[in-house]
């Protein structure tokens, strides 16, 4: 689903109610909104379950940080406990319109593609580089 076409899926979701969390896919990526604490919980996944096991891809995820306070995002990064997805989130205090939780979504839709962004270019980097070899800067003796 585009993400223009998620803002009536959301508006209907908020007229029923529901307690029941909403997933869908939005531009590749698993978008959810669950009620809890009061509140809307929206997240977007950013690794899956295979590559949050990656010690790599984590290490290089959470060292692109700064990318959140360079777009200004407001996004954290967490595990959801039911996929086991690396995922972006932000929670809204309830009952939330649909506009303000399409807002937060397209917010942490934008932080996801930069981030995915720096994680593929520091991928590429660090596999070009190698794991290089480690020097002392003094003569070793020989073996």
């Amino acid at each position: 689903m585009e993400f223009s076409d998620f803002g009536a899926v959301i508006s209907q979701w908020c007229e029923q109610n529901s307690p029941a969390p909403l997933d869908c896919w939005i531009d590749e990526a698993n978008a959810r909104l669950v009620v809890i604490d009061g509140g809307v919980r929206c997240s977007i996944d950013v690794l899956d379950p295979y590559d949050a096991r990656d010690p790599l891809r984590v290490a290089a995820m959470l060292s692109q940080g700064g990318a959140s306070v360079a777009c200004d995002c407001d996004g954290a990064l967490g595990i959801d406990p039911d996929t086991h997805c690396l995922t972006l989130l932000n929670w809204l205090p309830g009952p939330g319109s649909a506009e303000a939780l399409m807002d937060r979504l397209e917010g942490l839709a934008n932080q996801r593609a930069a981030m995915l962004s720096l994680l593929e270019t520091y991928l590429r980097d660090s596999a070009v580089s190698g794991p290089g070899r480690g020097t002392n800067n003094a003569w070793q003796p020989g073996v």
